[in-house]
Order: C-alpha cells, then structure tokens, then sequence
C-alpha cells in the first residue's frame, strides 16, 4: 500500500478542526480539494526557486498560468477562495462569547486591536501557513518515518519494544509517554536531522547593515539558511552523517535524550517555526500508533529509495510498504 492517500486526509482534517471548527468526512468534495491541492502545490513549489533570482520572469509565468509558477497560482487561488468563503460564513455566525476555532478566535481580536496588522488578510495568509507548515511538513516526515522503518528493521524492532513496555496494546498512546520514551524520541529527532525536511529555511531579510564571519551584508538583503548543511556537517555529527543512527541522540547508557544545540528542524530563535510543538506532538501520536498497531517491511525484492524530491519540504518519492497487525 501506499501511505500517503491515507496520511492526507487525516493531516488535513487535523488542520480544519483547528481552523475551521469542524472535520470533514473523507468523501467530502472540500476535503478532498484541500489534499490535492496541498500536494500539487507542494510538489510544484520545488520547481519555482528560479524566481528568488528573477522574480520578473516569475510575474509573467503567474500572469499566463504557465509551468509550476503557474500551477502554484491556481492552487493558491483555490485554497484562496475556499477560506475567504469559511472567513464569510463565520463572520455571519460570530458569538464573541463562544469561540468555536481559530478563525473566530481572530476576528474578535481584530475588533479588539484596531491594529492594521491584524485584519483578514492576514488572516487568510494565517490559515494557509496552517495548512502548508502544520499539514504538509508533518505528512512528509511521517512518510519518511514510514519508508525508514520499513528499511531499518532493527531500528523499527527497539520503537516496537519501547512502545510495548511503556505504552503497551490497549491503550492509545499520548504526548505524556513521550518522555518515557529516550529511543523513539532519538528515531524522530535522527530523522529530522537525516532526511532535513526543510532544507533550506524560509527566505528572510536584513534589518541593517552587517557583517558575519567577515562577510558584508548590506540592508534588506535576502537571507537563506540552508539548514540540511548543518545537519550533514562532519564536524558536528562525525564521519557517519549520511548514516540513519539514533543512538547519536542518547547518552551512553541510553536512558535519556541529548539535544545538541546545532539540531534545528525548526530553525532557532526568534524567528523559529511557531509550530514547534504542535507538529513534535503530532508526529509522535502517530509514528507510535501506526507501530504499536502494525508492522512495517518493504515489499519483497524491493530496495527504499531514500532520494528526495523537493517542493514545500523534502518528500520521499512515491513507494509501497506492507502493513502487517502485531496483535
């Protein structure tokens, strides 16, 4: 099977109860746009990254809808109009003294603030971030941890064991086993180090004249962390970087977790993904209920591609994996 039809749905549907107050059934023709403009958009925008150079060249394919710049505008556009239409609908149905979801949570604050920087369009610009960083990333990182267990069967065997004796089969596990847990908190933190699913962060700019490293770096130049760099640098991880290892991120003895400060998935300081947390809960929840459930291999005769393709993130190509209950 191919995990990512049924990865999609569940992501989205996350997003929109966050958002929107309300899931959508599986069949639903909304949801269902939703998906498959998250994923076309995704892989479409890895193909855009020439306009960072030329942004003219980008104007002109946007405005004749041409290529992927192309393709990422009419996938803007219909997530555009699908939000604008939940904004209006709300806006309709607002009780100040019943939030129901973020996007009331909004508009009671835009009539708060009287602040032009809190207004409906960015709102809107609000629950697109939703979706691309809180939806796509963390479908990507778990078709990754999918496809990497399938592969590492030893590494798959110790999460299994971990689960069993901290969490067990009865019960589902929550963000409190986390803790309890040092080697599967090692597994998500080796894979987001192993396979950057951001590698180059988001593009930002200078407030003033500076210098690094005896660098200058004149105002409002633009700025662009390539984060894959730092997490495959032999000088911080050893000579075994292109290696899948967990034990990198546990003591000797294995019983806790060690961070080192040059592991960023989520970029550092202040400028670091809001998302943080939400989306480090989400991958645990279900990296470690589809493991308690099942068993991972690939298909027989079958090798793991582990090149990526990049769009939003850095997703692995398409493949099938077997699933097969434990209990």
């Amino acid at each position: 099977m191919q995990v990512r039809p049924v990865l999609s749905p569940s992501m989205s549907n996350n997003i929109t109860s966050l958002v929107f107050g309300k899931r959508l059934k599986y069949d639903d023709p909304d949801r269902m746009m939703m998906d498959r403009a998250l994923i076309d958009g995704s892989a479409a925008a890895g193909q855009v990254s020439w306009q960072l150079f030329f942004p003219w060249l980008a104007r002109i394919a946007k405005f004749l809808k041409l290529g992927a710049e192309g393709k990422v505008a009419q996938v803007t556009q219909k997530l555009t109009d699908f939000t604008l239409k939940e904004i209006a609908e709300h806006e309709k149905t607002l009780d100040p003294n019943n939030l129901r979801d973020y996007i009331d949570g909004y508009l009671v604050e835009i009539e708060k603030r009287n602040d032009p920087a809190f207004c409906k369009e960015v709102l809107q610009d609000m629950i697109g971030a939703f979706f691309g960083a809180g939806s796509e990333t963390v479908r990507l990182t778990l078709e990754w941890l999918v496809l990497t267990m399938a592969a590492y069967q030893d590494v798959q065997k110790k999460v299994q064991q971990e689960i069993d004796n901290v969490i067990g089969t009865e019960r589902m596990p929550s963000w409190d086993d986390h803790n309890k847990m040092p080697y599967t908190e090692a597994t998500l933190m080796e894979l987001m180090r192993w396979r950057t699913i951001v590698p180059i962060n988001i593009l930002r700019y200078t407030l003033w004249d500076t210098e690094l490293n005896g660098y200058y770096i004149p105002k409002d130049s633009f700025v662009l962390a390539n984060l894959w760099s730092v997490h495959h640098n032999p000088k911080y991880w050893g000579g075994d970087v292109e290696e899948f290892r967990p034990e990198r991120f546990l003591t000797e003895d294995r019983k806790e977790v060690v961070k080192p400060e040059y592991f960023i998935p989520f970029s550092i300081g202040k400028r670091s993904c809001p998302g943080e947390s939400y989306a480090k809960t989400e991958v645990f929840l279900y990296f470690t209920s589809i493991l308690q459930k099942f068993h991972i291999s690939l298909p027989s005769g079958v090798k793991p591609d582990f090149e990526g393709q990049l769009g939003i993130g850095l997703a692995p190509k398409p493949y099938d994996v077997c699933l097969k209950k434990r209990h």
